[in-house]
Parts: structure tokens; sequence; C-alpha cells
């Protein structure tokens, strides 16, 4: 029997050991370069260009949370406010810095919480532009912005509250904030309510956008994309990125597993799986927007990687099975900034706080 354990331990070790490296010839191995053909004065049609479309809003809007002033200043006041976390120290605002395309530029991989000496297990996103998504987080685990804020208020590694009913005892002890949610929140009965501190948050974030001169280009501007950035867009195209990245958001409509063609290295993150417990869903992540990529580093889920240039590297390779030459390269990273857009910097001031907390 123990020869037998001992012969079984071999048999499999030996196929792991070829798994391995078969896995790790594929991951090394040369493989074939993308093959795009550019004109002198390339031209983009109507019919390439319909996957994309419409080009961005500048609200993002929805008809079970209408906007209103009081509303998005309410909302605007709460983004900043450390009150809501348990030790008065953290904001949206903190990690989803707004004046930086909504990242935190204190970290290289995840955000730290309250204890500062622990990090989160995923990249923080950006929240430009996130009210479109079909869901939120890297999971999709919440399907809307109004529901999104109550996962970190009431995640200790986050905003560390305990229970709602605490989060909305942190607000109610300064007098303006019941004037402010009784002036949003007009028919409420109760109007300084859990549901109401996320749903004002929501009012403001759908207002978070940044249309760029892609939008332009959609709009039929033709000029607002050099030849070089035209001819990214065709990198972009030929190289299969369109083929998740797409929509009005360049992304952030369906979820995909990572390593398609070949393995992902080091993938430890069951992604989707952790909230469907579904095995198809194992390894499956939200499609990120491209939108402000350029801006918004580190890269990827977990935030392992903080040159653009090289994630594009990865995508192609372990989804496509491709590789760029240096100018196709050249070309798809130059179109990658056109979808960087202006941020709405009267929107995003800072307001002064109830209470001069």
């Amino acid at each position: 029997m123990k020869r037998l354990c001992r012969n079984n331990y071999s048999w499999v070790s030996t196929h792991v050991f070829v798994a391995m490296a078969i896995c790790s010839c594929s991951y090394e191995r040369e493989l074939p370069l993308l093959e795009v053909e550019f004109g002198q004065d390339p031209e983009v049609t109507a019919e390439s260009l319909k996957d994309f479309l419409p080009p961005l809003p500048r609200v993002i809007e929805s008809p079970d949370n209408p906007r209103t002033a009081a509303k998005i200043d309410l909302g605007r006041i709460l983004f900043f406010e450390r009150r809501l976390s348990e030790d008065s120290t953290t904001s949206c605002q903190t990690c989803h810095d707004l004046q930086n395309y909504g990242r935190d530029l204190d970290v290289f991989t995840t955000s730290p919480g309250l204890d500062r000496s622990r990090r989160g297990l995923r990249n923080t996103p950006t929240v430009y532009n996130v009210a479109g998504h079909f869901s939120m987080f890297w999971d999709g685990r919440i399907k809307k912005i109004e529901h999104q804020a109550a996962a970190p208020l009431l995640n200790p590694m986050e905003m560390g509250f305990k229970t709602r009913q605490e989060v909305v005892q942190a607000l109610a002890t300064t007098p303006d904030y019941i004037e402010l949610f009784t002036g949003a929140f007009p028919e409420d009965d109760e109007p300084l309510s859990f549901e109401n501190i996320c749903t004002a948050l929501a009012t403001f974030e759908r207002g978070l956008t940044t249309p760029s001169r892609w939008d332009m280009f959609l709009k039929g501007d033709r000029n607002a994309l050099t030849k070089d950035e035209i001819r990214g867009f065709f990198v972009f195209k030929e190289a299969g990125c369109a083929q998740c990245h797409k929509g009005t958001y360049m992304g952030g409509q369906t979820f995909v597993r990572l390593g398609r063609v070949i393995p992902w290295p080091e993938e430890v993150d069951p992604g989707r799986f952790s909230v469907t417990r579904n095995k198809a869903d194992y390894g499956k992540f939200k499609v990120p927007s491209l939108r402000n990529v350029t801006q918004t580093k580190p890269y990827l889920h977990d935030g392992r990687e903080p040159s653009l240039k090289k994630v594009v590297e990865m995508m192609a390779r372990h989804e496509k099975g491709r590789t760029l030459s240096k100018l196709q390269m050249n070309y798809l990273l130059q179109f990658l900034e056109t979808l960087t857009g202006s941020l709405p910097l009267e929107y995003i001031r800072e307001p002064d706080l109830p209470g001069n907390h």
C-alpha cells in the first residue's frame, strides 16, 4: 500500500510538473504578431463606430432617482464627510480623489481602510462614469449605484460602521444635517435615513462624468482625433479589445474570465464566484471601463500593474494570443489617451461641511 501511494504520488507529481511546464511554455512561447494595415489617411465609417454609441452624457439620469439641486448638494457634502466613517477619519473622497480622476493617490495596489496596516483585497475603482455601469464592484455584487454606498459604509475594512442606525446617528447629532435632509427629501416622514444617505450620494455621483475628445468624434467631429489616434482605434478593433470594451463606457457592461487563451498568471481571486457560487463564474470580473484609463493606475482587479503598456501587452497575450508591434502599441496608447475627459471642476469643488467638523 505504501508503495502504491508513493507510486501514485510520483505519478501525480510528474503530471503536475509536466502541466506546469506546458503552461510555462505557453506563456513564454512566441506569439503571432497582430496584422493591421494602415492607409495614408485612415477613415472611420459610421458602421465601425456603432458599437460605441451613444456618446457619454453629461449626466447619467435615472427615472427612479430624479435629480434635484438639494439632493445634489447634499450628496456632494456627504461625499466629503469624514463623519461617515466609524472613527471620523475617512470619507468617500479619501479613496476616490475627485481632483485626480477618482483614484487613491496614496496606494500602489489596493486602498487601506480604517486600519491603515491592512489593505482591501481589490483595486479601488474610479467613481467617474460608474453610474452607467450595469453593476457595481469588480464582482458585480450590487446592481445600482443607489445601493452601492451601503457596502463601504458597513464594511469593517472601509468605513467601519456595524449597523445602519450607527451611520444615521453619526449625522443626526448635527442640526444642519436635519435641515439638509428635510430639504432634499421633503416628502419623507424620516428624511434623515440610511437609504436617503445612499440616495443622495448616488445623486451626486450621477453627475461625475468626463466627456472627452472621443465623444466629440462620436458626435461627428472627425477633427477631434489625430490620424495616429484613429490608427490606434483600428488597432483597438483589430486586436479584439472592442469585444469587451465597447458601448458608451468602453466596458462596464459584462463579466469576463481572465486568461481565455493563455492562463492568467498568479490568479487567486475567485471573482464573481464569491457572489454567485456558480463554478462557471470562477475567475470572472466586471470588464472595467477604459474611460480615463491613462489616469487611473494601478490596473487590474488586484492593482498589480502600474504600467498601462504592460497591461495592454498582458491582455493581448492572455486574452487574444497575440503580440503588438512597437508601432501598433504606440498608436493604441494614443487612442486610449482620447478617452481621458475633462474633470467637472466646479461640480467637484469641496463644500463647507455642516458644523465645520
